[in-house]
């Protein structure tokens, strides 16, 4: 199973259990641990780009908490496991699958290394439909 595919996989696990009305946004928290690489996925009561700590406000965590990600992906250095999750996570969601669906959902999704900066992936319009976030938003 490729690394697209596990992800699929987790998150129609993980998100069969969320209370989406409760999500205002998702992060992708990337973990890096001795050399391996993982991803966790929490859902926030609030998000707000401006507020570095927004994802601090968790209501909610994949099942199971993290995934790992394979060396092809994060290549053994945080730069290129950043850059290439950032380019997975934004395919993903422009797949349109019912998972990236969901996840479209809240105000806004991010990527980002536990206890460092986090990237919009993905910010709503106000009103309603969202859209992928641009190069200026992810930083």
């Amino acid at each position: 199973m490729n690394f697209l595919d596990h992800l699929s996989v987790w998150l129609r696990t993980s998100l069969s259990k969320a209370e989406v009305d409760k999500i205002r946004g998702y992060s992708f928290n990337l973990i890096e641990n001795g050399g391996e690489y993982s991803v966790e996925l929490i859902g926030a009561s609030i998000y707000d780009a401006t507020d570095p700590d927004w994802a601090c406000e968790e209501v909610f965590e994949g099942t199971p908490r993290s995934i790992s990600i394979p060396e092809p992906i994060h290549e053994g250095s945080l730069e290129s496991c950043l850059a290439n999750m950032k380019s997975y996570l934004g395919d993903y969601l422009s797949f349109g699958d019912e998972n990236a669906r969901m996840l479209k959902q809240a105000e806004g999704i991010a990527v980002g290394f536990v206890d460092g900066d986090l990237h919009t992936i993905y910010k709503a319009e106000q009103g309603g439909a969202g859209q992928p976030a641009t190069r200026s938003e992810s930083k």
